[in-house]
């Protein structure tokens, strides 16, 4: 009998030392993932500041700028208004203290595939909380006027 729970002790250490293993391997494999998601966030975000020709949202010539951060820049306010719930999470932090972004290729097929893999839980939940500061004026100036 004794042997036969030898065997099993040396089974279930071999099993652990398995698991442990591959866990290891596991949160190395996440921990690059988010690494890297990280740095693509970013070039995202410096080829953006790099464009300050086009449209942030379609790649159109450009026409208005984001008052929050005075770098997002929009072909119209639909293009703005489309953009809010990717480009909010980033208006105002940081934007201006940045250094010399890294040159990157620019265009429109670029920054939208960028962007499409970063995952977005505001676009998921939208509250009536949300702070709208760096939206168009528009709204603001109605009601300052009385209307």
């Amino acid at each position: 009998m004794s042997e036969v729970q030898k065997a099993v002790a040396e089974a279930e250490q071999k099993a652990f030392e398995m698991i442990a293993s591959e866990r290891a391997r596991m949160e190395q494999t996440i921990a690059d993932a988010k690494r890297q998601a990280t740095e693509d966030a970013f070039l995202v975000i410096n080829e953006q500041e790099e464009s300050t020709e086009s449209c942030w949202n379609c790649g159109r010539k450009a026409s208005e700028t984001c008052s929050g951060c005075n770098i997002a820049r929009y072909c119209g306010s639909f293009c703005q208004h489309k953009d809010w719930e990717r480009h909010h999470r980033i208006c105002g932090q940081g934007l201006h203290g940045q250094s010399k972004p890294l040159a990157l290729p620019t265009g429109r097929s670029a920054t939208a595939k960028s962007l499409d893999g970063i995952p977005s839980p505001a676009l998921e939940k939208t509250s009536a909380t949300t702070s709208r500061s760096s939206t168009p004026a528009s709204v603001t100036a109605i009601e300052t006027n009385g209307l």
